[in-house]
């Protein structure tokens, strides 16, 4: 059921070197880390699609319960990074299988590039989340929150099923869960942000 979600593509936001270089644990990274990075980027950016499906809700926090009316969660740390919002975004966002094909590919003839190519997703997806967000922000002309993931701090996995049941994961963006609620592909990211009125 997609019903109320939208859809949304994106070209490539800026990139980050130093993001990348800091997933792979590059503190100064040398001339043969940088060539390393130039070759796997002219690998996998064409390969790369940016795609975000997402839904705006009500929202009503109370104590650590964040209802969304379709569903509610319970997390200290969720509630108090909603706290006086009254609607809320879920969203997903993801960078494609491709990487992944790369990434194992790699991650066995060639563990540098496997661990270049795993930061290099990394941060794409990440970079995605944010311009999402700065587009929602402008678009809103409202204040939002950072975006909180399931996972993270006190909101177990287990809120994947919650985001899946709203946002139809596979349907719209090609998200699978599986079993240990990991998301395939890798290099994609489920979240909740509130909406807040400014001033």
């Amino acid at each position: 059921m997609t019903e109320g979600v939208i859809r949304k593509s994106y070209g490539p936001p800026p990139l980050s070197e130093d993001e990348i270089f800091r997933y792979a644990g590059c503190g100064r990274p040398a001339l043969e880390d940088r060539a390393l990075l130039k070759s796997c980027l002219d690998e996998v950016l064409p390969l790369l699609s940016y795609r975000v499906a997402y839904r705006r809700l009500p929202l009503i926090v109370a104590g650590d319960c964040c209802d969304f009316f379709l569903f509610s969660l319970r997390s200290e740390k969720l509630s108090l990074r909603l706290q006086n919002c009254t609607e809320g975004i879920v969203f997903a966002a993801t960078v494609g299988f491709e990487i992944d094909r790369l990434i194992a590919k790699y991650s066995r003839i060639s563990p540098a590039r496997g661990l270049m190519l795993q930061a290099i997703g990394s941060e794409r997806v990440e970079a995605l989340c944010d311009a999402f967000c700065e587009e929602m922000a402008v678009s809103e002309k409202k204040e939002l929150t950072p975006r909180f993931s399931p996972g993270y701090g006190d909101l177990p996995l287990e809120a994947q099923r919650k985001v899946d049941s709203v946002l139809n994961l596979s349907g719209t963006v090609g998200i699978y869960l599986n079993e240990s609620l990991l998301m395939s592909p890798s290099k994609s990211v489920t979240a909740f942000l509130g909406i807040r009125d400014q001033g």
